[in-house]
């Protein structure tokens, strides 16, 4: 609309500058207007928005509200009557009288509790409901009327609702899940019972007591109010869940003393509501489709025969057979500020020019109007499209009213309907403080989901007690499982010290435990293909806990336990315990069940982690893994903490509610059931400022940097990092070794010397590829026993058809050195003739053999390379008449140290009879680069390696990686002149 004054005054300007056109152009402008016809349909628009706007008013005025803008509902809700309790005006009838329903029961002369709605699509069914929550809202506060919506059709037909303090919650959309329809059922079977205790608590035989006591004075008693549960197209419900009616029904049945009132409304009636409709005291009927749904509806034909031409919202009222007709309120057209009169407003110039049509004709400006009369109702002020709804000022006024008058609320979004939850998030509403005011020690007790519990109305964040406890976290693919770990570590690192927790993680699954790797509290992750490193993990927490089994038993007096040394080391009064510059120790293990299936010898990590659950705990040594499945865990009855998302098959589910396991949703990662069946959702390992980051490895990787970074300002340091073994190491560097034994490398478990202990086992064997150590490997043991025996104590016999060892060794040590087959045979021969006379003296008695122990030197053969010592088309070595000294060599003094490629080693290997003696007699065997489809022994399997990186084994001791050492430089070698 334009406003037009004849002059210019101060303040206002033209709203409008006519073009001025030439004849060729308003032709053109003419030619191009021609294919539109003139309507009439801006006015008819806005006849429409002006009788909303009137309607809304109608609203207003039953209500006693002048100014929706400064209207307090405060004022009405103090003044409420217990006569006007839940009545409120719904509509007018024809004859301009208003139209109250009131639901209270009959025997407070009202018409409730319960009741119905029939209308069909257009009839203005939906609209009639808005007006009657919103005048239940706008007439009484939060305290004494709850509402729970339902939107059964899916339509947000309920909209604009939801921000009502009275609202308790809008149930919609339960077609798309069978979960939510559970939900919907425990919801109000949990409120009946919530009445129920409440009245049993205090004492009172009914709601009505309850309430009137309260507003009496009594100070203990929580506001429970009417329930009124206004379910639209209810008949949707009833058709996904017909024994929802039997859950109605009982809800009605007990609503009466419990206060509580149900409005269904549907599109027609249903005969499964017949329990429900026994119990009904009013029905309202709009416009329908027959007269048989009528008469269903409200007892007679008059919805159908009268309403056929009627305008939306032409309803009849019935109680007790008594017909009131009317038409409801409606409340979603604009929103029309009161005219002002001449006090209450500034007077403007100029008046409004209405919308007429567009023609080539003449259109002459009305007269200009020189007074204009002040209290005239402005008629043609329609509001434009921009205007805010009569709903959404009153909605708006109402919330700001009641928002310090929080109610207990019934039904909470979904878990579904819920974002992605930030740690945090929980970490906030579990310990009740902000994640970064962090605590050192918080007793291993961490949020990691939010439950859901439609029962209790309530979505707790639950904790996981991890203080002597494995965990678990069992999965279908892609459904969370390393989102999961991660969430406990990061729930972990923000509020245990890295001094008080540490991680080790081996990741086989998705590749994102290194996303932690900024934590100050992880010592080391290795990833997929990695093996190396997988076992050097391994290795070190079982260090730990070997250290930990070694010392505590023998501390002081009474030794120390896990409490003790949890107390002594970080609790409020320090003492000394046995430093191993670890607290709490969590070995994180990202799908274990890839180690136990990955080819080329994994398999006896997966079993070295299953040992780790036999008594670990007691020292503190903690083991967190995720698989697929609980029933491939050979761990999970050790699992004390265990996090259950959905199961590809709901039978494997541990959970105890299967049905329940069937029901989680497979589009939301996290989801899943915690013990006794109810649903959850497992938090993000990132703070929510990283929420838009886009990328959840990008956000946990920022994270950890943020809680790293909070942590060095409280002062603290990064725990451990994990040691790895060199890539080359010097002999001369090797730290000492205990007496008797032989110095090869250093090892991974306890990142130190590593040697051949030949009282256990008097011989080894090395394998591997060519340039893969095996040599260095020889001289190393050649210098070991140089270090460790002197001449007169170790002579060395060398067979070296491969002509590698002349300079490994002294020649004070050296008794035989061969390098043909011929003469290693023969010197064999001759070796095994004197090994006879090292044989005890017949007739000993037991006890004689037994002290019988000679003074002699031991004999080394050190043989490179063992397989060059069979001849082409023979199975039997050269070195065949030593076989019986070697499965014997213990009484002997004898050691065989020998070298043997790894290929073929079936073949080769496996059936040569050297190695099975040096086998039966005890042997260490050395395994280097190589194929790794090769079983050298007992699943010991070459790998791809670096030069002198080696599996070092033994049956008795297991095995370990090793870095042999560099053997020392040989002294120059003496000119040969010819």
């Amino acid at each position: 609309m334009v406003q037009v004054s004849n002059t210019a005054h101060e303040g206002l300007r033209f709203a409008a500058v006519p073009d001025v056109l030439g004849i060729d152009e308003a032709l053109a402008l003419a030619r191009a207007l021609a294919r539109f016809t003139p309507t009439d349909d801006a006015e008819r628009l806005l006849e429409q928005r002006a009788a909303e706007a009137r309607a809304g008013q109608e609203f207003l005025d039953a209500y006693g509200i002048f100014d929706a803008r400064t209207w307090d509902p405060t004022i009405g809700w103090n003044s409420v009557t217990p006569a006007e309790r839940l009545k409120v005006p719904i509509g007018r009838t024809p004859g301009g009288q208003l139209v109250c329903l009131d639901i209270k029961e009959g025997a407070e002369n009202g018409v409730g509790p319960h009741g119905s709605m029939v209308g069909q699509t257009g009839s203005g069914k939906s609209e009639h409901l808005i007006t009657y929550v919103l005048g239940l809202a706008a007439k009484f506060p939060p305290e004494m009327v709850q509402i729970l919506l339902g939107d059964f059709k899916g339509e947000s037909a309920m909209a604009g609702l939801e921000n009502l303090p009275h609202v308790l919650g809008i149930v919609s959309n339960l077609e798309k899940s069978v979960h939510k329809l559970d939900r919907f059922e425990q919801v109000l079977l949990g409120e009946l019972s919530r009445r129920q205790e409440a009245l049993s608590r205090h004492r009172f035989k009914a709601v009505r007591e309850y309430e009137a006591a309260r507003l009496a004075g009594r100070d203990d008693l929580e506001p429970l109010g009417a329930l009124v549960l206004v379910l639209d197209e209810f008949s949707e419900l009833l058709q996904l869940r017909p024994d929802m009616a039997k859950v109605m029904d009982k809800t009605a049945r007990l609503g009466r003393s419990l206060w509580i009132h149900i409005l269904n409304a549907s599109q027609r009636r249903e005969s499964k509501m017949a329990g429900m409709t026994a119990q009904e005291g009013y029905a309202i009927g709009l416009k329908v489709k027959d007269a048989g749904e009528s008469r269903a509806a409200i007892g007679s034909a008059r919805a159908w025969e009268e309403f056929k031409h009627a305008a939306q919202g032409s309803a009849f009222l019935v109680v007790d057979g008594e017909h009131t007709r009317y038409r409801s309120f409606y409340v979603s057209g604009p929103f029309t500020p009161p005219k002002l009169n001449a006090t209450q407003r500034d007077r403007t110039e100029g008046y409004y020019v209405g919308v007429s049509r567009f023609t080539t004709g003449v259109v002459h400006l009305p007269d200009v109007v020189e007074e204009e009369i002040e209290d005239e109702p402005d008629a043609d002020a329609v509001p434009g499209a921009e205007a805010p709804t009569v709903l959404e000022v009153l909605v708006d006024r109402i919330r700001t009213a009641g928002a310090s008058r929080p109610m207990h609320k019934l039904w909470l979004p979904a878990l579904e309907e819920t974002a992605a939850l930030p740690i945090d998030e929980i970490a906030e509403e579990f310990w009740g403080r902000p994640w970064a005011e962090f605590s050192d020690d918080s007793g291993l007790v961490v949020p990691y989901c939010r439950e859901d519990d439609p029962f209790h109305h309530a979505q707790n964040v639950l904790g996981l007690e991890l203080g002597d406890s494995n965990l678990g976290v069992a999965g279908a693919p892609q459904t969370g499982k390393s989102t999961s770990l991660r969430t406990v570590m990061m729930a972990l690192a923000i509020s245990h010290s890295p001094q008080r927790v540490q991680f080790y993680g081996i990741d086989c699954g998705g590749g994102k435990l290194r996303s932690l790797a900024g934590l100050p509290h992880v010592c080391g992750i290795a990833a997929h293909g990695e093996d190396e490193k997988i076992r050097r993990v391994v290795s070190e927490v079982e260090r730990i806990l070997a250290f930990r089994k070694r010392h505590w038993a023998s501390w002081g007096e009474n030794g120390i336990d896990l409490s003790k040394f949890r107390a002594l080391k970080f609790g409020p009064v320090k003492g000394e315990v046995p430093e191993d510059s670890h607290g709490d120790v969590f070995l994180v293990v990202d799908n274990m069940k890839a180690l136990q299936l990955q080819e080329g010898g994994m398999f006896d990590i997966h079993e070295r982690l299953t040992a780790l659950t036999e008594g670990a705990l007691n020292f503190g040594v903690h083991l967190m893994i995720s698989g697929d499945q609980w029933i491939t865990m050979k761990v999970e009855p050790k699992l004390g903490a265990k996090i259950e998302l959905r199961m590809a098959d709901a039978a494997d589910s541990k959970a105890g509610n299967r049905e329940a396991a069937k029901q989680v949703p497979e589009s939301q990662k996290g989801r899943g059931l915690v013990k006794g069946g109810k649903h959850m959702l497992v938090a993000v390992p990132y703070l929510r400022e990283f929420a838009d980051t886009g990328n959840e490895v990008a956000a946990t990787e920022l994270t950890a940097q943020a809680v790293g970074k909070r942590w060095a300002q409280l002062g603290y340091e990064r725990a451990p990092q994990l040691q790895q073994l060199p890539a080359e190491i010097n002999y001369s560097d090797l730290p000492p070794a205990p007496s008797g034994l032989l110095k090869i490398g250093i090892g991974e478990r306890e990142m130190t010397t590593v040697g051949m202990d030949l009282r256990q086992t008097p011989h080894a064997y090395c394998v591997g590829t060519t340039q893969s150590g095996r040599t260095m490997f020889l001289k190393t043991v050649c210098a070991a026993i140089m270090e460790a025996f002197t001449p007169r104590q170790a002579q060395v016999i060398q067979f070296d058809p491969d002509l590698s060892l002349a300079d490994s060794i002294d020649d004070s040590y050296r008794t035989v050195y061969a390098t043909n087959p011929n003469e290693i045979a023969a010197a064999a021969a001759a070796l095994a003739q004197k090994l006879t006379e090292r044989r005890p003296p017949r007739g000993l008695s037991p006890q004689e053999l037994t002290a019988w122990n000679p003074l002699r030197p031991k004999w080394f053969i050190v043989v490179d390379d063992l397989n060059l010592l069979t001849p082409a088309g023979s199975i039997q070595s050269v070195l065949q008449p030593l076989i019986s000294a070697i499965e014997t060599a213990r009484k002997l003094d004898l050691h065989v140290i020998a070298a043997s490629t790894s290929e073929n080693w079936y073949a080769k290997g496996k059936s040569n009879k050297v190695i099975a003696a040096m086998d039966t007699g005890g042997a260490s065997v050395i395994v280097l680069d190589g194929n790794k489809n090769e079983v050298i022994v007992d699943q010991v399997r070459p790998a791809a390696r670096i030069p002198g990186r080696a599996e070092f084994y033994s049956r008795k001791n297991g095995g370990q990686l090793v870095q042999i050492a560099l053997p020392p430089q040989p002294a120059a070698p003496r000119k040969i002149h010819s």
